[in-house]
């Protein structure tokens, strides 16, 4: 069982690729976020030699470990004999590892061959996936010069909105075959996306082929339940990011449709309460 932590710092600190060496708060860049980068270690001054002959084969055990929200997790363990010694070590840290945003830190305990620990300085890291809009925004090719759907079809070929409301993605230089797409929708009681709100926030998911990455794609958004509750000047707004290995890449913009059901007349609106 390994010893506990005794507050004695031998090792020499690792490096992070991307993660500057001034930044005290290291933090990582968006490129490693999305692609993952690699934790580098100098050879440790005590690495093992190689035996005497008759001797046992002498050994230092390296653990690597992220600790993050209180939980301090082993990300990585390795033997070392002399048939490995190389100038520096290199570890990959993977995109899921460094998923969740916040703080964190990074460290490595060197347990030897004598049963001594070395333990390296604490790296203090930053996680941020955060990312501004960049996208096209979802566009609506139904609504009107107005920017409504209502009941009565606009153009000829539209769908009833009592069926479906379809929203085009247009195709984005960032796209790759098997990003992922998330496409969120919510309904309001404005016309301008702004609460109160009509519907609880959805959202869509689906991976990208070659073809909608490169030319786009319609999606289409059932009435019940998704737009159903909007009937009287209401709106409804379409976003959507972009996911590779699992971390945001890019983000579009918000759109917007403004939606009337209501029928001169008639106390019910087109496709129902």
């Amino acid at each position: 069982m390994m010893k506990p932590f005794n507050g004695q710092v031998t090792a020499a600190g690792l490096r992070i690729d991307g993660v500057s060496e001034s930044d005290p708060t290291g933090r990582i860049p968006l490129e490693q976020l999305i692609n993952g980068t690699t934790v580098r270690i100098p050879r440790w001054d005590r690495f093992p030699e190689a035996p005497a002959p008759g001797e046992p084969t002498k050994f230092s055990i390296l653990r690597l470990y992220w600790t993050q929200k209180g939980n301090k997790d082993l990300i990585f363990e390795k033997t070392y004999t002399y048939l490995d010694d190389q100038p520096e070590f290199t570890i990959p840290l993977t995109p899921e590892q460094m998923s969740i945003d916040g703080t964190a830190s990074i460290h490595y305990v060197l347990e030897g061959y004598d049963g001594n620990y070395d333990d390296s300085p604490i790296k203090n890291l930053t996680i941020d996936h955060t990312i501004s809009p960049s996208l096209e925004a979802p566009f609506f090719p139904d609504a009107d010069f107005w920017g409504y759907i209502s009941c009565t079809p606009f153009y000829p070929d539209s769908p009833p909105i009592w069926e479906e409301i379809r929203l085009i993605i247009y195709a984005e230089s960032i796209f790759e075959e098997n990003d992922k797409l998330v496409l969120q929708w919510q309904g309001f009681s404005t016309l301008n996306g702004k609460p109160p709100e009509l519907t609880p926030l959805h959202e869509f998911s689906k991976t990208l082929t070659k073809v909608e990455a490169e030319n786009g794609f319609i999606f289409d958004l059932p009435f019940d339940p998704y737009v159903k509750p909007m009937f009287n000047n209401h709106s409804g707004i379409a976003r959507y990011t972009i996911f590779r290995n699992n971390v945001p890449i890019a983000r579009s913009y918000n759109g917007l449709v403004k939606i009337d059901r209501t029928v001169s007349g008639e106390e019910e609106p087109c496709g129902g309460w």
